[in-house]
């Protein structure tokens, strides 16, 4: 019963492919501007979006241009340093005949043939399953011999020990599973839907807790059809890819458009002349622009990640790549909070400078 070793090179794809505010207005719009995080648009309007509002700040503050680098993070460790060969377990000819008795014969030619040689990782796991579920009613046979039924409990005790290998192998260097832990060019668009996409990581981490429990009674109906579903439901959706490059861009632009706000010297910004007409134009590009266009999309981001993102945690938090998925995902969205909260307490130092200067000159109290 040979388990040929199939390589991260041989594996193939199964799957396809208004007023102006007043000073009480913006301060009651603080707290939700705190509680949200940037939405994840499709690049093209991320960017118009971010060039919109920066243009418009740009006029009044004097700013330059607008370079946004996209968020460096590291990349995922190659295939080869991740995928872990597992030893053969071997039957002669003699034995394979025998195995008609108890049904393992087909099963063992389908994995000796040319297209068992190649097969992917994920449908090596889906046929070690069926492999395991298939050998416990072989042991006892009544038509194999003592040392047949030896050999067979040595592999199928060999297949379980073997099975959370298999499974790694899988999580860890399957190419459609890869492609989407590394992520897009693009950003996933308003209203989408990632039921789809959580549906499958959960399925995934339900297999990874019963391979983890050994619990065999409940993977007797999992087999490569299964997994290849999973698969090919995240790489129809492309959730994930999108929502990593969603999290970088929007990251990038506010981060390099708070960086330019906090070079504006806001007092002497609040000392010039008609300094309160200049403010209520400020407010009103807060008001129109980022609360008005960008914020609608802001909490959308916030929620996917509220939920891919302990979904993902699931499958690899213990994994050799646990740490860069966290550089590529949680990190960014943690980062991009602390720089929306950055964003918005710069515009509170606007209206207490202004405000203050406004007073100072009018006499108000």
């Amino acid at each position: 019963m040979a388990n040929n070793k199939t390589t991260p090179q041989n594996q193939q794809h199964l799957t396809a492919q208004p007023d102006l505010p007043s000073g009480q207005l913006f301060y009651a719009l603080l707290p939700l501007l705190l509680c949200v995080t940037l939405n994840g648009c499709s690049k093209s309007d991320a960017e118009d979006l971010w060039l919109d509002y920066h243009s418009r700040l740009q006029r009044m503050l004097a700013l330059p241009e607008l370079d946004a680098q996209l968020a460096a993070v590291p990349e995922l460790p190659q295939v080869r340093t991740l995928y872990k060969p597992l030893p053969d377990s071997k039957l002669n000819l003699l034995d394979l005949v025998v195995l008609r008795r108890c049904g393992l014969q087909q099963l063992v030619a389908e994995r000796n043939n040319s297209l068992g040689k190649t097969m992917t990782v994920a449908n090596q796991l889906g046929y070690e399953l069926q492999l395991i579920s298939q050998l416990k009613p072989c042991l006892q046979h009544p038509e194999l011999d003592a040392d047949l039924q030896q050999k067979l409990q040595q592999i199928y005790l060999e297949k379980q020990q073997q099975l959370p290998g298999v499974l790694a192998n899988f999580l860890l260097t399957d190419q459609t599973l890869r492609q989407q832990l590394h992520g897009s060019q693009r950003g996933i668009k308003s209203g989408v839907s990632i039921t789809t996409t959580l549906t499958a990581l959960a399925q995934l981490g339900d297999l990874q807790d019963k391979v983890q429990k050994a619990d065999l009674a409940a993977l007797t109906t999992t087999d490569a059809a299964f997994i290849n579903q999973q698969v090919g439901a995240l790489y129809q959706s492309q959730i994930l890819a999108d929502w990593q490059y969603s999290l970088r861009v929007n990251n990038s632009w506010l981060s390099a458009l708070n960086a330019q706000l906090d070079t504006v010297d806001l007092d002497l910004f609040c000392k010039q002349p008609q300094v309160k007409d200049k403010t209520e134009i400020l407010n009103n590009i807060l008001l129109q622009q980022f609360i008005g266009k960008i914020q609608p999309r802001l909490a959308e981001l916030d929620g996917m990640s509220q939920q891919l993102q302990p979904a993902l945690n699931r499958i690899y938090q213990q994994s050799p790549i646990a740490t860069v998925l966290y550089q590529r995902t949680e990190a960014q969205h943690q980062a991009l909070k602390q720089q929306l909260s950055h964003h918005v307490a710069w515009w509170q130092r606007l209206q207490q400078h202004c405000q203050f200067k406004i007073a100072a000159k009018t006499g108000e109290s």
